[in-house]
Parts: C-alpha cells; structure tokens; sequence
C-alpha cells in the first residue's frame, strides 16, 4: 500500500511544511475515486464524531481531520480511512487484543496510539467507540 510504503521511506517529508496536507488531500481523492462507500464512511465518523460532547475538529499536523477533546488531540483519520486513537499503552495491549482490526499504531507501536481502518459504513460505529476510548482516556489523564 502506498501509504505505508510512504511513511515508512520518506518519514522525512513531514518535516516539509504543507507535505503532510497535500499527501493526505492526494489520499482523499484517491479515496473519492476508487472507493466511495469508504468516502462516506469517512464522512460519517467525521460527523459523528464533532457530535460527541466536547470534541471539536481540526487540521491534523501529519494530514487528514484531528478530533480534539477539550482542546487536545486524541484522535485524527487519515484520507485513505486510517484511524488513529490516543488510548495509552495499557488500554492499546487490551484493545488490540479484544477487539478485532485493531492494531498497534502503524508508525509507533510502542506508542500508547492504535490504528483501524474505516474501510465501510460498517465500520463507522466500532470507528466512533474507538474515538470515544480515547476521549475517555484523555479525560482521565487531565
């Protein structure tokens, strides 16, 4: 997958301003192109998400839309559909383990951050539990 490949080989580029943005805007079109239905999966946990009390969203530093609970990020989806949550390690280990698609971050697996894809609208709830997970551990944190 491209996207991987990319993180994995030029990690470098997101140290170029504005490179993150344009490599996830590329990944959105490609998205709007090849998989629509994942579009609009995309589109709901967006919606869904801003929903949720206390989350508002915004440009993700790396690409793609950030979910900010009370002003910090605890989430962001990537254009291609890749979720990202803040859970902490302990919580990561369990939920990688219980809960089917998740994994460890795909950049940083030791990090306290999983990764699912959104790949359909079937995945739009267990994507919104998953963004909830984290808004929960980041509340505890504070």
């Amino acid at each position: 997958m491209i996207f991987a490949f990319v993180v994995r080989n030029f990690r470098w580029l997101a140290k170029v301003p504005g490179a993150p943005q344009i490599f996830d805007a590329v990944l959105l079109g490609s998205t709007a192109l090849f998989s629509p239905s994942r579009l609009s999966a995309i589109s709901a946990v967006e919606r869904d998400a801003q929903r949720l009390p206390e989350v508002n969203l915004g440009v993700h530093r790396f690409g793609g839309i950030g979910f900010f609970y009370r002003g910090k990020e605890m989430s962001h989806i990537h254009g291609n559909g890749l979720l990202d949550c803040f859970v902490g390690r302990t919580n990561r280990d369990l939920i990688v383990r219980e809960r089917s698609g998740v994994t460890a971050h795909h950049v940083f697996p030791s990090s306290g951050w999983i990764s699912f894809f959104v790949k359909s609208p079937d995945d739009v709830e267990r994507a919104l539990e998953l963004i909830q997970i984290a808004c929960a551990y980041r509340g505890s944190a504070e």
